[in-house]
């Protein structure tokens, strides 16, 4: 019933809105470049937000698709030229490097009217691109799989270096979101902290990897084969797949999960500031907050849907639904995690890479 109510209140929203947009749909030769992750993230962009956009609007999307830090990397190699997007998608630790870097436009409520909505801990403090959406960093597992192995249900981030799991662990890499998790876990469990990355992926290097994946695509492939059975990784992609009836199970380890942030920024010395504004409004708008809690699902970043969130906890359970749950997962030190990064890297292809 649940689920039929939320689908039927999202058909009542879609319909509205597109016709709506029939009514104010105007030719346009504007292309809005959108660099986003990339599989189920721009399903739910397209759905939600796009489509309708450019219903409304006349003006195109094209998303570009990368990892956060081949984002940044493209921007900060444009310096000087037009950039190659519009609107950027990033990690919050990515987010800290591209203003740094001088990438990004500061961005305000006048401009972007659904701003006001959002909950204050996850705007940027600075006036740039706030949260759009909200997540945790766990682990996900095949409850099948270490059922036949007699292995008890996972609790810890200290069972992925379980002997019993040898070659059945997927390691993520460190330009994800959930690579950086595991590290700062591995870093804690080896008695050192965000300033020793060289700990951290000593501790990793025991772990008998399946393999080490860089992407949430890849990480779905593995666990959907039965080739990985346990893999840090995020609650809305692990949600994705219980949903659609395979045996995984997602846990925040008894240490904690790790919080997480995915930041909208519109790039600096974009030709299309205005359409990117405008795009950027929707993303925050109640629309597709409720798509991401029932396609993806992520909590939204409107603070205005906190009571439909309230009447529907068997979504809201999938994700942290509001700041409050923010503050029991875990924060990394992003300063220090990023200034070590280079340490991290070399580290890992010491003990890691050159051993694959």
């Amino acid at each position: 019933m649940i689920k039929c109510t939320c689908r039927l209140f999202l058909a009542g929203m879609l319909v509205a809105t597109v016709s709506h947009s029939a009514l104010a749909q105007q030719q346009s030769d504007v292309t809005l470049r959108v660099a986003t992750f990339g599989g189920a993230f721009d399903y739910v962009q397209t759905k939600y937000v796009a489509s309708l956009y450019t219903a409304r609007t006349g003006v195109r999307v094209e998303f570009v698709n990368g990892n956060a830090r081949d984002h940044l990397a493209k921007m900060i190699a444009s310096k000087g030229r037009e950039p190659p997007f519009d609107v950027v998608f990033l990690d919050e630790d990515v987010q800290v490097q591209a203003i740094a870097a001088g990438v990004l436009t500061k961005i305000n409520e006048s401009e972007v009217p659904n701003l006001k909505y959002v909950y204050d801990e996850i705007k940027n403090k600075d006036g740039y691109g706030p949260g759009m959406n909200l997540y945790s960093v766990g682990i996900a597992y095949n409850t099948e799989k270490f059922k036949e192995a007699g292995i008890p249900a996972l609790t810890s981030w200290a069972d992925l270096w379980n002997p019993k799991l040898a070659g059945h662990v997927g390691v993520p890499t460190l330009d994800t979101p959930f690579g950086h998790a595991l590290l700062a876990a591995a870093e804690k469990m080896a008695g050192g902290d965000e300033s020793t990355p060289e700990k951290g992926v000593a501790k990793i290097a025991e772990i008998k990897a399946h393999s080490y994946p860089g992407s949430s695509s890849t990480i779905t492939t593995l666990l959907t084969s039965g080739s990985v059975w346990v893999v840090p990784w995020l609650n809305g992609r692990t949600w994705l797949l219980k949903d659609k009836g395979l045996p995984i199970e997602y846990v925040l380890p008894k240490e904690g999960g790790y919080r997480g942030l995915t930041m909208m920024d519109v790039v600096a010395g974009s030709k299309r500031r205005a359409e990117a504004l405008a795009y950027v409004n929707d993303v925050l708008g109640p629309l597709y907050g409720i798509g991401i809690m029932y396609d993806f699902p992520y909590g939204p970043p409107n603070k205005l849907l906190a009571p439909i969130l309230a009447a529907y906890p068997e979504y809201s359970k999938k994700f942290p639904a509001s700041p409050e749950d923010l503050k029991h997962l875990k924060d990394i030190d992003w300063p220090t995690f990023n200034k070590m990064m280079p340490r991290a890297v070399s580290a890992w292809n010491r003990e890691i890479a050159a051993n694959k």
